[in-house]
Order: C-alpha cells, then sequence, then structure tokens
C-alpha cells in the first residue's frame, strides 16, 4: 500500500506542481501603454530647407556667431502637446543644457509633409568655429515626452 501511495504521489506532484505555475509572458511589459507621445520626424536649422545634391536634408548649419537660427521641429501627435523644449551640448553624448522652452500653440500643420512644424528661435553660440549639438523633443499634455531628434550648429570661422 505505502509503495502505491508513493508512486501515485509520485505522478501526481509534477502535475499538481506545474499546474500553480505559470508561464511568464515576455511580451507583456512591452506591450504596456502608460500613453501616447508626439514623434518628431526630422530637426532642422534655418529659414529654410537645405538638401544635397543625393535629395538628403541637411541637418547641420553654420551661422555668424550670436545669430538668431530657427529649430523648426516637424512632428506627429495623437494627443495634445503641451510645449517645445530645445537643449544644446558639446558634442551629441554631452550634458545638455536647456535652451528654449515654448508653450504650444503656434505650431502650424503642414498638409503637403502630413506634419506639425513648430519653430523655436534660439541664439548660436558666441565664438568662431564653435560646434553644437541642438537637441528637440515635444512634451504631451501627459506629460510624456517625445524622444529627441537633433541637428547640429557651427559658427563661422
Amino acid at each position: 500500500m505505502k509503495l502505491i501511495l508513493k508512486y501515485i504521489l509520485a505522478c501526481l506532484t509534477p502535475v499538481l506542481l506545474t499546474s500553480c505555475y505559470e508561464e511568464p509572458d515576455l511580451f507583456e511589459e512591452l506591450l504596456v501603454s502608460e500613453g501616447k507621445v508626439a514623434q518628431i520626424a526630422v530637426v532642422w536649422l534655418g529659414d529654410a530647407k537645405v538638401y544635397n545634391a543625393a535629395g538628403v536634408l541637411q541637418t547641420t548649419t553654420t551661422v555668424d556667431s550670436l545669430s538668431t537660427v530657427n529649430v523648426n521641429i516637424e512632428y506627429t501627435s495623437e494627443v495634445a502637446v503641451k510645449e517645445f523644449k530645445v537643449y544644446s551640448a558639446a558634442t551629441a553624448s554631452g550634458p545638455q543644457t536647456l535652451l528654449a522652452t515654448v508653450a504650444a500653440g503656434a505650431q502650424k500643420y503642414d498638409a503637403e509633409l502630413r506634419n506639425y512644424v513648430m519653430k523655436v528661435p534660439i541664439t548660436a553660440p558666441k565664438g568662431k568655429n564653435v560646434t553644437s549639438t541642438i537637441f528637440a523633443e515635444v512634451i504631451a499634455d501627459n506629460a510624456f515626452a517625445s524622444s529627441q531628434k537633433t541637428a547640429t550648429l557651427k559658427t563661422k570661422p
């Protein structure tokens, strides 16, 4: 009888233990959304887009020291936008300094691009041959920030 009981227990134990085990869903955390964010398509500097011979938008601009430059943020969003922030850094991975925060409201919808465009004026750095990386982000009403996109600003020699 003991042998039969041990045999039954040995057979049922794995079944009982595995029925309590819940396999983790590896994608569950990836698919959970805390809210929507704006998506920046491109950031470019100046008053007009400049393309190279291959038709690629140039995101590097050279200007006079201390001149005013427009940072153009082209973006889409399914949620209302609260504000736009523009930062500067000496390098792409360097510490960022906030240059401007602009409340939403002045952006315009471009039907041809199917994006909103926001122009944020900033002042070029002081000095000759200074290179700065300009970062732009869009903050939604739900307080979520978009991924940052960059452009490069250089001062004339």
